[in-house]
């Protein structure tokens, strides 16, 4: 057993205790004993939840003979990129310069000093799939090492300074329309996302499209996103029975997925899908929205403390056998409505892994209404009806796949904000998302029960959670903590610009630092550190940098402040509630009283001050704010959008 693995809190590090190869941990360690023995390092980057890096360790890492090679001739670093994302981004970016590949799991060679000089992704044992066996890939490297090692110094990276991507000069007030222009380039008419191989969800693209559709006024944009969204909820990357998305699919037509479920995918999917229900009011958006809601509250909760990170794939050592179905265990399952379930779920249609069948949704909810003779409230009773008998005879006789139950700050910060704006329409999450919030003050760790200081995303995201909770739940102890944390995160300097689809780091910092401009005098919006936030534009980056046109856009529009002054009169509520369910692309909503004055911004004391008596809402959009309105029709309309 290798008691430097089997001491890691990572599930990825500790799943691999029992393979052959001496695996040390990313430390000062590794290089220093490199140095000595004067060795190449051998890095193997991966996660708990990745297919294709359980592969490589049972099949490559595993073999005896190639863990030989490894531990005579190299220094082998393991890494989970859940728990080092940092250490992740910085050699994924190398490899890719070097070789045009990136992704899990990533196999990457280094020189004792820390240079990287070749790398790769999945790697079998011996040459399959068309790629060279690590076996003959291990040989040639240690022949170059040793007969022609000032190649491989001439050549290697330090990947710690990778050239970043040019700035912006100028905000361009083109910068949304062109964005959209180039994005749509790569748009999968037929099938929604995009590109036409495989497909991920590209939640900030989604939300692009909305806001390109709000600011513009044409409706190009929320057709194309409404359309990537019901495709995906119709195909086999949604969890037709327990809810959820798995992180992504093979093919073009979302029908065939990894089966891997991560919780940060699920927490950004859940604000896309909100924020499209509140926007348009669409049946099956509410649906997807609220099955991924329960996914996460039921399959990844673990009381009092959080959300774990990840479901495996795997599941009885059989890839996506906890999600698929054989016609008989349907019949099994279901009885007389078998026959109902083979048209809702398309099992003529589907395609399957290891002779089991990925559900599908056949029909969308209208075309079931005809079909059935039914209204679309009672086809959606009778699909949950299907979906709960299934979901019982999973989980009574499946074994559930592999969960990483480390609770990282990142992923559970972007849910608990996920579920805080969801809980407005659906009523839960609320008490889940108060856990984690409430576990965070001036110091953010990279897990919620503590130990190692946060990187950048756990600050950023949990700042970010932070400022939901006082828009949604007006305690001013949320304010206090975001205006503490606010000054930490100005000392950031980030570089991280590309969506990996996951929103970037300087999406997550420009979005924090716009929203407290808004909530207090202190913050100050500083155009040339924007500036230096955005990279150039370009028709290949566009997609990638979607969460940042998002805001920067949004911020040359118009960002929406929206002040609900509570008189106790008892209609506050409903007035508040109004201006958090009012789609706009960039708002900030605060609920405050008179027991504020001392503690808000000179404009909103002002506000507090007019006495007029009754409950009202102040709304500024950009440098202009509305006389206070009373009613709740009013709050919609001064925040219509061209929708």
């Amino acid at each position: 057993m290798n008691s430097r693995l089997s001491n890691s809190r990572s599930g990825y590090l500790r799943k691999a205790v029992e393979q052959p190869v001496n695996w040390y941990t990313w430390s000062e360690e590794a290089f220093q004993v490199a140095k000595a023995e004067d060795k190449p390092i051998l890095v193997d980057v991966g996660a708990a939840w990745c297919h294709w890096c359980n592969v490589m360790d049972e099949l490559t890492y595993s073999n005896p003979e190639i863990a030989k090679i490894i531990n005579e001739n190299f220094i082998p670093i393991k890494v989970d990129r859940d728990e080092m994302p940092d250490v992740d981004r910085m050699l994924q970016n190398a490899v890719y310069a070097i070789t045009g590949e990136s992704g899990w799991p990533l196999t990457v060679f280094m020189t004792p000093d820390k240079r990287v000089f070749f790398g790769g992704t999945y790697f079998p044992p011996e040459d399959m799939y068309g790629r060279i066996g690590f076996k003959k890939l291990l040989l040639e490297i240690l022949r170059v090492w040793r007969e022609e090692r000032d190649k491989i110094f001439s050549s290697a990276l330090d990947p710690a300074i990778l050239n970043l991507p040019s700035v912006n000069a100028n905000l361009s007030p083109h910068l949304l329309d062109d964005a959209f222009s180039y994005i749509t380039t790569y748009y999968d008419v037929e099938y929604g996302g995009l590109g036409y191989g495989s497909k991920f969800p590209h939640t900030m693209v989604d939300l692009l499209f909305l806001n390109y559709s709000a600011t513009k006024g044409d409706d190009l944009g929320k057709k194309l996103g409404l359309f990537t969204l019901k495709k995906m909820y119709y195909g086999g990357i949604f969890d037709q029975i327990g809810g959820g998305f798995h992180r992504y699919t093979v093919d073009r037509e979302w029908k065939l997925p990894h089966f891997e479920k991560l919780l940060i995918d699920n927490a950004e999917l859940i604000y896309d899908y909100f924020t499209y229900y509140i926007a348009l009011q669409d049946e099956e958006i509410f649906d997807a929205l609220s099955a991924t809601v329960n996914f996460v509250l039921r399959d990844l909760y673990i009381n009092g403390v959080g959300f774990a990170n990840s479901l495996d794939a795997d599941s009885e050592g059989i890839e996506g056998k906890y999600y698929t179905w054989t016609e008989s265990e349907l019949k099994e399952a279901l009885g007389e409505d078998f026959n109902l379930a083979t048209k809702i779920f398309d099992l003529k249609n589907t395609v399957e892994v290891e002779g089991r069948k990925v559900l599908i949704r056949g029909y969308d909810i209208r075309d079931l209404s005809r079909l059935m003779k039914l209204k679309i409230e009672d086809v959606l009773e009778k699909l949950n009806n299907i979906r709960l008998r299934l979901l019982k005879y999973r989980e009574e006789n499946r074994k559930m796949p592999y969960k990483d139950d480390n609770t990282y700050t990142y992923p559970n910060a972007k849910a608990a904000e996920a579920l805080l704006y969801s809980s407005l329409v659906l009523g839960k999450g609320i008490n889940e998302a108060k856990i984690i919030i409430d576990k965070f003050n001036d110091k953010i760790s990279r897990r919620l029960d503590g130990g190692k200081d946060g990187l950048m995303e756990d600050y950023l995201s949990a700042l970010l959670a932070l400022v939901s909770a006082y828009e949604i739940l007006g305690d001013e102890k949320y304010y206090d903590n975001v205006i503490e944390l606010g000054r930490k995160i100005l000392e950031f300097n980030p570089n991280n610009y590309m969506d990996t689809p996951n929103e970037s780091i300087n999406s997550m910092y420009i979005k924090a630092l716009l929203k407290l401009s808004l909530l207090s005098d202190e913050f100050r919006i500083n155009e040339d550190k924007m500036k230096n936030l955005v990279p150039t534009l370009t028709e290949e980056n566009a997609q990638f940098i979607a969460g940042i046109v998002n805001s920067i856009s949004s911020y040359m529009n118009g960002l929406a402040h929206i002040v609900i002054v509570d008189e106790k009169d008892g209609k506050a509520e409903s007035l508040h509630k109004a201006a958090l369910l009012t789609y706009y692309p960039f708002k900030v909503v605060e609920k405050v009283d008179d027991s504020r004055i001392d503690y808000v911004s000179s404009i909103i004391r002002a506000m507090i001050k007019s006495g007029e008596g009754k409950s009202r809402v102040y709304i500024c959009i950009g440098n202009t704010c509305n006389m206070p309105v009373t009613d709740v029709e009013k709050v919609k309309q001064l925040l219509k959008t061209k929708l």
